[in-house]
């Protein structure tokens, strides 16, 4: 609105000067003088209107911008929601490998449904929480080829020595 009234005091002021100064004989009344008038009005008219514009496109830049800032922290708490729910998941397998692996010893078995499996390694297990499943090296002996651990069971047997002869 101010820039509206902007416009009228320049219209209002404008006008009666050009005619102030034609009465008193100091301009010429031309078509071009009129005309130049005429086009400082409408150049000062569209400035306003230009500026008048301007601030309402400011505001709806702003409004712009903050729907721009929602969506991005929408999306900011989506991403963490989804590493959450991922680190959810992890812990809950982890709960259930948890659950489901039994001490044996010298080693862990996984109980699964009616069946164990295994033999997996004490020391990788313990250490790193992961599940290295044990080789057969021997009757009855079982090693590790992420840790290079051995381990014997009750069912061990030692081997005969090695002669040469």
């Amino acid at each position: 609105m101010a820039i509206c009234s902007f416009v009228a005091i320049l219209a209002n002021n404008y006008l009666p000067i050009i005619r102030a100064l034609y009465k008193k004989g100091k301009i010429m009344p031309d078509i071009a003088s009129i005309g130049a008038a005429l086009a400082s009005i409408k150049t000062a008219t569209e400035i306003a209107k230009l500026i008048k514009d301007s601030g309402a496109s400011l505001e709806q830049a702003e409004v712009k911008l903050q729907i721009a800032n929602l969506i991005s922290s929408l999306a900011d708490a989506k991403i963490e929601l989804a590493e959450l729910q991922t680190e959810m998941n992890q812990l809950k397998d982890k709960l259930n490998q948890r659950v489901s692996v039994k001490w044996v010893k010298p080693y862990y078995m996984m109980q699964s449904d009616a069946e164990m499996e295994g033999p997996f390694c004490p020391t990788c297990y313990d250490n790193n929480e992961k599940m290295i499943r044990l080789q057969g090296s021997g009757p009855k002996g079982w090693s590790c080829l992420t840790c290079k651990g051995f381990f014997k069971d009750s069912e061990y047997v030692t081997p005969a020595p090695i002669r040469f002869s």
